[in-house]
Order: structure tokens, then sequence, then C-alpha cells
């Protein structure tokens, strides 16, 4: 498996391309926002880890910049501060997972392996580039929603809308939605789900969809 690590701190950097090296894991290391996107763009890993506060380039800026080339890899974040606004930025950029600073070795393993299983799982499964539901287009190459307006979406976002767009009349709980997208993460509760569900009735109120999420965590949730 090969990660991509982007820290700009070189005793960290270097200490935990030695743990994953030694773990198993096929390494590259760099030390800021723009080598990162350079290697992301270069070469194919199977998850990324990203310090948000990095010079040239932060973070947050260097995922975004993926993601707007359509490398949809899995990312987890790490900083040091753990402030909520870090963690909404780095989830709307397209962030799959967060670590705050300090963490220990035995949970970036998990989280890594988490995030691969992930991914594995997202390729597996044949998603249509582009879903259609009332007069939404869902542009899952490029994580995108479009009515009158279009608005980009966040890879959970992206993630939950293509579970309800895939199954147009059915229902899911929230238990069921957590399950098929949070379910690796320990420190997540089912909380999450309504959270996002909020998220994406605002993006479709924003691009005038004529539809929109009804329904409850305990009754499910539907397009409607």
């Amino acid at each position: 498996m090969k990660i991509l690590i982007a820290d700009d701190e070189i005793n960290l950097r270097t200490m935990l391309a030695a743990h994953l090296k030694h773990a198993g894991y096929e390494v590259t290391a760099v030390s800021d926002g723009e080598e990162a996107v350079e290697a992301a763009s270069a070469g194919s890993f199977d998850v990324m880890v990203f310090d948000i506060m990095m010079p040239n380039k932060d973070g947050v800026e260097a995922l975004k910049e993926i993601r707007e080339k359509g490398i949809m890899t899995p990312v987890i974040l790490s900083t040091a501060k753990g402030d909520t606004e870090d963690k909404i930025a780095g989830l709307d950029a397209g962030a799959d997972d967060y670590l705050t600073k300090p963490f220990s070795m035995g949970e970036l393993l998990a989280r890594i392996r988490a995030a691969a299983r992930r991914g594995a799982q997202n390729v597996s499964v044949q998603i249509p580039p582009v879903i259609t539901f009332s007069n939404v287009s869902l542009d899952t190459a490029n994580a995108e929603i479009t009515a009158v307006n279009t608005i980009s979406l966040a890879t959970k976002e992206m993630r939950l809308l293509e579970v309800l767009a895939s199954n147009q009349g059915r229902s899911f709980t929230g238990e069921e939605l957590f399950g098929k997208l949070w379910n690796d993460e320990p420190d997540t509760s089912t909380k999450v789900v309504e959270m996002y569900v909020n998220y994406l009735r605002n993006k479709l109120l924003a691009v005038g969809a004529l539809c929109t999420i009804t329904g409850d965590p305990d009754s499910g949730y539907a397009l409607s």
C-alpha cells in the first residue's frame, strides 16, 4: 500500500515515514502543500495524510487542488489545533478523516486502514459518472450538483447523496446510513448523519433543486 505524507515538521515527518515503512507501507514524504499536490498528481496512492499548517500551501488548499484535479484518494488531515473551523474547512474541501496532534501511531495506522478500506469499496462499486434525479444532476467525477446553479460537494456529502440518488424511492434510517458511510470511524456518532443531511438540504436549496431530502433519523431519509 502506498502512502503520501505531507508535514513541514521534519522530525515528525521522518518519524512517521519510518514507522509506516516498518509497518510495511511504501511511503513518500514531502514538506509542504505544493509538493503534496505535485506528488499526488504524479503518482498513485492508497491514502494521503496532510498536516493543515504547512508553508507555501496549507493542507486544506492542497486537498482542494487535488480534488479539483479529480483525485479522490482518501485523505486524512492532521492538525495541532483541533478547531471546529479547521474540521469544517477540511471536510468541505473533501477530507475523509481527521487526526488531532499529538496522536499515537496505533491510531494513525487504524485510520489509514479504515480509509484504505473505504477507498477500495468505492473503487469496487460501479457508480454512474452522472446520476440524475428531479431537475438535479450529480456529477460524481467532479463532486458537484447542478440544477439552476452548480455547487461543489465534500466527499462525504457526495457519498451520502450517491446512496440516496442511486436508490430513489427507498428510505434509509440514520443507523443504516451511518453503517454505510461512517462505521469505520471510531470517534464519530450517528448524529453526523443528521448534520450531513442538513448540509445537503441547504446545498440542494442553493442550486435551485426541485427536490430535497425528507425524513428523520428514525423514520428514514429519502429524496423527495
